[in-house]
């Protein structure tokens, strides 16, 4: 019976953090969330309520949520400006140019993840693609064209 209740706790476990990446860092108070980024994030996400912040590093603020089926993640620095909203993408949704490079170029390695990245920039694309046990991150301008491929650390 304890063998089966670890059992059951750690499969619980594994699969929240599987389907929240950030749920190793604390959620922060929304008391301590600045009004400039709760009013910024309003403005943009005028549909989300009561997001659950993190702070993944000093000087931003993160949540992440699902909105029309799509996983999304956005930080904003703590003086309220949007900095990037990167939302998961399904396969036909990503550029056919990004899709065909990948399939001729990832010979044995599995893709993980097709993202959409928005920055102040602009839009760009990302894969992320597990390879001889290492994570690459593969990144595409908004027209699909390759950029580059970076070792992820893990």
């Amino acid at each position: 019976m304890k063998k089966c209740l670890a059992i059951a706790l750690f499969l619980i476990f594994d699969f929240c953090i599987l389907m929240h990446p950030v749920s190793a860092q604390a959620p922060i108070d929304n008391k301590s969330i600045p009004e400039s980024v709760k009013k910024n994030f309003a403005d943009k996400f005028p549909s989300v309520q009561n997001p659950i912040w993190t702070q993944p590093s000093p000087g931003f603020l993160e949540t992440n949520f699902v909105f029309e089926k799509h996983y999304i993640e956005v930080m904003f620095s703590t003086f309220g400006d949007w900095v990037s909203t990167d939302t998961k993408l399904k396969v036909e949704e990503f550029p056919a140019s990004a899709t065909a490079y990948l399939a001729s170029n990832i010979s044995g390695g599995k893709i993980t993840g097709y993202f959409k990245s928005e920055t102040m920039k602009g839009i760009g694309f990302y894969a992320e693609v597990k390879e001889s046990g290492k994570i690459f991150t593969y990144t595409f301008d908004a027209d699909g064209n390759f950029l580059s491929k970076v070792e992820e650390e893990e």
